[in-house]
């Protein structure tokens, strides 16, 4: 074994590989241990496989999360709750499908799940509204996140010369100008000007606004 290596050099060096091509899906142990200069037989005596170290890399994730000050009211606290955490997965490559692809076991995650858990607790959710609180939550912010991620690579195989994505982009934008697709030619142009944080930002502020029903 390397006296050496370690769990945290590995995770770093796993993080290191996908900011150079992020594809979460060929991530390997292999090329892991090519990035640090050992044969993967070595790595194993540290993280016993891919699942492992997906782990390991969400709970490094997670620990670098730096919880907010309690605010005014409950709404204003999730919400920087949830700014914070939007802008931790935009400091990891592939952070978001990391989380997807994990189970949150480790102390830091669950620490913070139960404190938001506790606020919207302490403010009348009952135990149903709190999950499904929570639950969209996370569906909001990896959903974007995710999104706004593929985008990006159309973009860059656009940018590339991909003429078949090229074509389909004409075509849209043909479509709604000869139809008159006023509705859908407003709603892009308001896109390509709002800033993708301030439009989650926004859509957090009107979900959390509509909870004021339930309460």
């Amino acid at each position: 074994m390397d006296s050496k290596l370690s769990k945290e050099k590995i995770v770093q060096a796993a993080f290191q590989l996908l900011s150079e091509k992020p594809e979460l899906e060929k991530l390997s142990m292999r090329k892991v241990a090519q990035k640090l200069g050992i044969q993967a037989p070595a790595i194993y005596w540290h993280i016993e496989n891919k699942q492992a170290l997906l782990q390991s890399m969400a709970e490094e994730i997670e620990n670098h999360f730096i919880p907010p000050k309690t605010q005014a009211n409950w709404k204003e606290t999730i919400y920087a709750y949830m700014e914070n955490y939007y802008e931790l997965y935009q400091h990891y490559p592939c952070a978001t499908e990391i989380e997807i692809q994990t189970i949150p076991s480790y102390p830091s995650r669950l620490r913070n799940l139960d404190a938001i858990l506790g606020i919207l607790n302490e403010a009348g959710f009952s135990i149903e509204l709190s999950y499904m609180t929570i639950t969209s939550l996370q569906h909001l912010l990896f959903g974007m996140l995710m999104d706004s991620s593929e985008e990006k690579k159309l973009y860059n195989k656009v940018m590339a010369g991909d003429d078949y994505l090229k074509k389909q982009i004409i075509l849209m934008k043909q479509y709604v100008q000869e139809h008159e697709l006023n509705n859908i030619s407003e709603s892009i142009q308001y896109r390509q000007k709002e800033k993708q944080k301030e439009f989650f930002m926004k859509t957090l502020r009107v979900f959390l606004n509509g909870l004021d029903t339930f309460l």
